[in-house]
């Protein structure tokens, strides 16, 4: 599941999805990976500390990334 950090930067001031469905994710065991939805250069990976912090309080020890389409985890 991509946590979306674009939400931060529109009316509704919160990342995509909702903490709610991240805690429900996580018990779960679903995988994350973090995304900025960026349009512009300034927008790369903007908040993504924000995004890492909601990770970690729903209970998230990993995300992962994907390189030539090679899965990845990694520790946050």
């Amino acid at each position: 599941m991509e946590l979306n950090t674009a939400g931060l930067r529109k009316d509704c001031r919160e990342i995509y999805p909702s903490p709610q469905i991240v805690q429900m994710a996580a018990k779960e065991g679903v995988p994350i990976t973090f995304a900025s939805d960026a349009h512009a250069i300034g927008e790369v990976g903007m908040n993504f500390a924000e995004a890492v912090a909601l990770a970690r309080s729903a209970g998230y020890t990993h995300y992962c990334r994907f390189t030539q389409r090679r899965r990845e985890d990694v520790k946050l």
